[in-house]
């Protein structure tokens, strides 16, 4: 990943034909951005502290026969801070090139925020060797937290000095919020920026296929209209090629994405790497062409399996939002899409508790990392970029939004559910989870998880609802709250685990789901689910025994059929060990007898 390298910022500027008419622009990385919150802290008292940036010599050289006429410096504090002077070096601990200096008493003084620091002297940019530290320095009458810095790790952004210590490259912490203003009648007319890549994160070998997406910033006057994207993958002698047609005009920020199908056979080591240029402008050459590459690495398998998500909702019957919650799961769940492929459970936790709430449910509080609430989901425990894999969207379209992109994720793990109603013990239930994965880790410390679901649960008293809500994905059972460690034979593994079904559990309306997920007991941001698998009654095993016939045999003659596999009817007082297909009020299930 690469950082934005020089953001331009007119200070004048008219619109004519795609080209912007600029009588200045910024030389940074911060993108005019600054912060006010403080974290590079000295406690010494009448020090200097130092703080810099560097431009490589090839993107100063774009800006040759132009100037430089005064420094921008944001100050997250200005306490304690009798003095500020900026300068220009090509060494840190170099002569000063030009500087320039205000203090709290001068016109304009210092200031929290921005301050516009004029040269004594402007300086002339000359083609050289030499990239270009621009920098600052402040005097401190005691402790000081004035370097604004913002958290955004980005290549040479950040270079501090405190006192009494040497130069210290911090550019892997953040960017530092200044930049140095260009004036020129020689400025860049033609220059696009490739700040940003991003190649996915594995390729699969058996796919073939590889999509990238980047972004480029248009940081000279005339407005490109489109681009080739050239992708050079480590290993391979071929350049893969797409044009991509894009309108990018001065200042703005444009993502593209674009599909490439490298010849990559073997899986090796299982690590590779692309190269991605931008090149053929077309409206000409691009002057700065040192901005235009970036690299991004990528995991290597030979296949992955079909992923399916595992939803967990946060619910209880004195939320009187959580019905709306409901609704939307439900509504997604009759989409072809996600049939088959969207597994739920409930946790009755999160507004209090209700008749419903099962021990693990008070547990899995903690993957809120803030106060509880409801209704909320967890989508494979995925953390989307907040502090927290807890979240509540507040649309069909928000909620769908997670599951899209979960499912277009590659799995590298399969996860196989069976259950069995065992013989001769129809309450108990036998579950059989197994399969294979196709990477050599699949996370730090797998574990499983079995829950037993039921569906059609009338509530008793459920908030924001009528009388005839029904409580659905409900948990019954489960193995453990965090899951069993999994026992790998190479890329295998099985377990199996027993439950016993209680009275007034309605069979027909059970559900097993497994899922596979990393355990980290001190990151909640770190449990993300590898894959999940489930059955519905209707495939469950029954091996009950021609007992359960026996006692259905009156209500079975007169309301339900027995057939063969081969399709042969055959009579419910003439059945023998086998597996057969029922046919009773117009559904059709399969039953197995393991014998008299």
């Amino acid at each position: 990943m690469k950082k934005l390298i020089i953001s331009l910022v007119a200070m004048l500027s008219i619109c004519m034909e795609g080209i912007a008419q600029v009588s200045g622009l910024t030389l940074g990385y911060c993108d005019g951005v600054a912060t006010t919150k403080g974290t590079i802290t000295s406690t010494k008292s009448k020090e200097w502290v130092s703080a810099a940036i560097y431009i490589p010599a090839g993107t100063i050289n774009t800006y040759s026969g132009n100037h430089i006429d005064s420094i921008r410096v944001a100050l997250a504090s200005k306490l304690n801070i009798d003095t500020l002077k900026v300068w220009l070096r090509n060494d840190l601990d170099g002569e000063n090139l030009a500087e320039g200096t205000i203090t709290k008493s001068s016109d304009p003084k210092i200031a929290r925020g921005w301050n516009k620091v004029g040269l004594d002297k402007p300086y002339d940019i000359a083609h050289s060797d030499k990239g270009l530290y621009i920098g600052y320095s402040f005097y401190q009458k005691g402790a000081s937290f004035g370097i604004s810095a913002l958290s955004l790790p980005t290549a040479n952004a950040l270079f501090v000095k405190l006192p009494g210590e040497a130069w210290e490259d911090r550019s892997a912490e953040g960017t530092l919020s200044v930049e140095g203003l260009v004036y020129g009648d020689k400025l860049p007319k033609i220059n696009l920026n490739l700040y940003s890549l991003n190649a996915q994160d594995v390729y699969v070998v058996d796919k073939g296929k590889m999509e990238i997406t980047g972004w480029v910033k248009n940081l000279a006057t005339q407005t490109i209209t489109g681009f080739d994207v050239q992708a050079k993958i480590d290993g391979l002698d071929q350049t893969y090629t797409q044009h991509v047609d894009l309108s990018v005009a001065y200042k703005e920020n444009k993502q593209f994405s674009v599909e490439i199908m490298p010849a990559i056979t073997e899986v090796g080591d299982g690590k590779g790497k692309v190269t991605v240029t931008i090149a053929n402008l077309n409206e000409g050459v691009d002057e700065d062409p040192t901005d235009n590459v970036l690299a991004d690495s990528f995991k290597i398998v030979s296949h992955d399996f079909t992923r399916n998500i595992m939803v967990e909702e946060f619910t209880t019957e004195s939320c009187s939002n959580c019905p709306r919650m409901a609704g939307y799961i439900h509504t997604a769940l009759a989409k072809a899409e996600y049939k088959d492929r969207v597994l739920v459970a409930c946790h009755h936790s999160g507004y209090g508790t209700d008749w419903l709430t099962q021990p693990c449910d008070n547990s899995y509080l903690w993957f809120y990392n803030i106060s509880t609430y409801a209704p909320a989901i967890m989508v494979d425990r995925y953390d989307f970029g907040t502090s927290t894999p807890v979240s509540c969207p507040t649309s069909q379209e928000g909620l769908e939004t997670y599951w899209d992109y979960r499912l277009k994720q590659p799995a590298f793990v399969s996860v196989n559910v069976k259950a069995t109603v065992q013989a001769g013990s129809p309450n108990k239930l036998h579950i059989d989870v197994n399969g294979t994965k196709s990477v050599e880790k699949l996370c730090d410390n797998p574990r499983l998880v079995v829950y037993v679901l039921e569906d059609s649960i009338p509530a008793r008293s459920q908030a924001g609802a009528n009388s005839s809500y029904l409580q659905n994905h409900v948990k019954r059972a489960y193995n453990s709250t965090w899951g069993d460690p999994i026992e790998w034979n190479g890329d295998d593994y099985s377990y199996s685990c027993d439950f016993e079904v209680s009275t007034g559990w309605l069979m027909k309306k059970l559900q097993v789901v497994a899922f596979i997920y990393n355990y980290d007991e001190n990151d909640a941001k770190n449990c993300e689910v590898a894959n999940a698998g489930g059955v519905s009654y209707a495939d469950f095993d029954d091996l009950t025994g021609i007992e359960t016939v026996q006692s259905a045999t009156t209500d079975a003659a007169t309301s339900s059929e027995y057939f063969t596999l081969s399709g042969k009817r055959v009579s419910p007082n003439n059945l023998s060990q086998g597996v057969y297909l029922v046919k009773k009020n117009g559904k059709t299930q399969k039953m197995v007898l393991g014998g008299k």
